[in-house]
């Protein structure tokens, strides 16, 4: 990630390229309903995303994540 992407306000479009970036994929290959754990995102990979998006201004946790790793539902508790 860039420092100017690092620095971005949370976003969809953000959370979005964040997770096609550590997932290896165009943004355009994530749907709503894909389990992001059954993708490639591992615990290590999850928990740079908590800071990435803490540190832009979220409230959310691993375990939110984690618990629920479909992309919608990471939409959902991002209010986004």
């Amino acid at each position: 990630m860039d420092k100017t992407t690092e620095n971005a306000p949370l976003t969809r479009d953000r959370v979005l390229d964040d997770i096609a970036e550590l997932l290896e994929i165009d943004r355009a290959e994530l749907e709503p309903e894909d389990n992001l754990v059954d993708e490639g995102l591992d615990s290590i990979r999850i928990m740079s995303l908590v800071e990435r998006w803490n540190a832009a201004g979220a409230n959310v946790g691993f375990v939110d994540l984690a618990e629920r790793p479909t992309l919608a539902d990471w939409l959902r508790v991002l209010g986004l």
